[in-house]
């Protein structure tokens, strides 16, 4: 039989009549074949079938972090559909797929191959991200609005431009405090809470808390709570992100569609695969979501 015939007996098996497709298997039976290996056939393609979610640092966040989460779970709804693996890894190297999707980091000068970053910009490369400055700026205004006037700002690292968002509403107030956590990629409850308990240590205490992500916000309640104060009545707190837990918890905050960034990202890096010129992204929007830890500050102000 033709080789031609052989493979598609393995390959295609529809476009195979039966009895021949049954004689082949035979003869590979009496061989001890057991069909084409798959990674000669990936190098005869040119392709892994694989993709690789590229996180800063390690790829703990990316199971961890409800954010990068949610965000690997819309790029995997799109490598499903296009028979694609999804690898999560920390840090490039030298992974062998067919694109990179990197999520708040930027490849390096030696990066090759399709890429696409996310939650970040990088010039060159599609970037798809969300209007996170803008919420972050009318977050700061709702709090200026109900009548805040001490408001301190807790932040974590790579967080820089929703800071800067925010620092150019709050500048109107005079110096603004901001309390940062340091030494993890992205912030927990935890760091929140720790950062929160020092905000609210200063005198005059804080009357609002402005969170630069949900998880800071909600470790920001926890310690709220903790200390014997209440939300909003002593302290109104806002985040940034709109996690599944927010709603539950009642928090203002806005939505960053990190579902939908992971699968346009899919979608983009995809038709990069496929040798199509880099599309022009707009920033998804980030709408706000005003609940119930917000509230006019305390009337005689002490918070």
């Amino acid at each position: 039989m033709s080789v031609w015939t052989a493979s598609n007996t393995f390959g295609n098996p529809d476009r195979v009549a039966e009895a021949t497709r049954e004689r082949v298997l035979a003869a590979a039976d009496a061989l001890d074949y057991a069909g084409p290996n798959p990674g000669a056939r990936t190098l005869a393609l040119g392709r892994t079938g694989m993709v690789a979610l590229i996180a800063p640092q390690d790829a703990q966040p990316l199971l961890t972090d409800p954010g990068a989460s949610l965000v690997a779970q819309g790029l995997l709804a799109i490598c499903d559909r296009a028979g694609l693996s999804l690898v999560l890894a920390g840090r490039d190297g030298e992974q062998a797929v067919d694109g990179r999707v990197f999520l708040r980091n930027i490849p390096d000068a030696a990066a090759r191959g399709p890429a696409v970053v996310v939650d970040t910009m990088a010039d060159g490369i599609p970037s798809i991200h969300a209007e996170a400055a803008t919420a972050v700026a009318a977050l700061a205004r709702l709090l200026i609005d109900l009548g805040h006037r001490r408001i301190a700002v807790i932040a974590g690292p790579g967080q820089d431009d929703r800071l800067e968002a925010a620092g150019e509403v709050l500048r109107e107030l005079g110096p603004v405090p901001v309390y940062r956590t340091v030494g993890v990629p992205w912030p927990t409850d935890a760091h929140g809470e720790i950062a929160a308990r020092q905000a609210l240590s200063a005198t005059p205490r804080p009357t609002a808390i402005l969170a630069l992500s949900d998880q800071l916000a909600l470790g920001a309640i926890g310690a709220v709570q903790q200390m014997g104060l209440k939300v909003p009545d002593d302290v109104s707190i806002t985040g940034l992100d709109d996690l599944p837990r927010s709603d539950q918890r009642g928090l203002t905050t806005a939505l960053i569609p990190y579902r939908p960034m992971g699968e346009l990202a899919g979608r983009v890096l995809l038709a990069r695969i496929a040798g199509e010129p880099a599309p022009r992204l707009s920033p998804l929007p980030a709408l706000l979501a005003i609940r119930a830890t917000t509230a006019a500050p305390p009337a005689d102000g002490t918070g």
